[in-house]
């Protein structure tokens, strides 16, 4: 039990962590791959064969289309996740996103593992709402998110107590679990995704200045994400 109470603890101190940044991306960079915009239009009659084909261990608590259809269209790109219990949820957080091991995971074995992730729906505490962001980059968000749960999918309990614990009081440990989160959602296949969050994010008048700052700090930045786009079309 002791051990659980430190599990759940840590939990709750994450509260603040895995945040990403949204919205649409029109520019002329040239980056030398395919880059296409993914539209809400396209995707709008494949909700049901999602939910049939991706949807048996998932839990989306919501009645946004949109962000079901995020949700799977991001979902797609992670076939490893396909088969892992998730749930989705609107709560009221001070961070735009988090991705979490459900705090019974100590618990569990790896493999009867469940994920959450859990969407920010007052745009009192960051300055974003979600409805705000563009399909695309809801794409891309969602998707930073689901690295995060395919590295906890990684780990035994003893590594994921040891990581949570680790992110929590080790600033170091925080931006290398963001940027790696951000390059593995460029490799797989959402770099424009990205890229369209990381523009929409420093551009926002809502976002305050804290959390501007502390985005620059700890995800990459959008030339950083531009080059590693490029590297990954080779």
């Amino acid at each position: 039990m002791r051990t659980l109470f430190i599990a759940l603890t840590l939990l709750i101190l994450i509260g603040n962590s895995f945040t990403l940044r949204s919205q649409d991306f029109h520019s002329d960079l040239d980056i030398d791959c395919d880059t296409a915009q993914l539209h809400l239009s396209d995707y709008l009659e494949s909700l049901p064969h999602y939910e049939i084909s991706m949807g048996k261990k998932k839990s989306l608590q919501t009645k946004d289309q949109k962000l079901k259809l995020a949700f799977y269209v991001a979902l797609l790109h992670y076939p490893e996740l396909h088969d892992k219990k998730m749930s989705l949820r609107l709560k009221s957080i001070s961070s735009t996103m988090q991705a979490q091991p459900h705090p019974n995971f100590i618990l569990k074995r790896k493999s009867q593992r469940a994920y959450k992730i859990n969407i920010n729906d007052n745009p009192d505490y960051t300055g974003i709402y979600y409805r705000d962001l563009s399909f695309n980059a809801l794409v891309g968000w969602l998707g930073h998110e689901f690295a995060h749960v395919l590295e906890y999918s990684k780990m035994n309990n003893r590594e994921l107590l040891g990581f949570i614990s680790s992110y929590v009081f080790d600033k170091r440990t925080m931006r290398k679990t963001e940027r790696t989160a951000d390059r593995e959602t460029i490799k797989r296949g959402l770099g424009n995704q990205l890229l369209d969050g990381a523009h929409f994010f420093h551009r926002s008048k809502k976002v305050s200045k804290r959390y501007r700052e502390k985005n620059k700090k700890y995800y990459l930045s959008e030339e950083e994400i531009i080059a590693d786009i490029k590297k990954n079309c080779d």
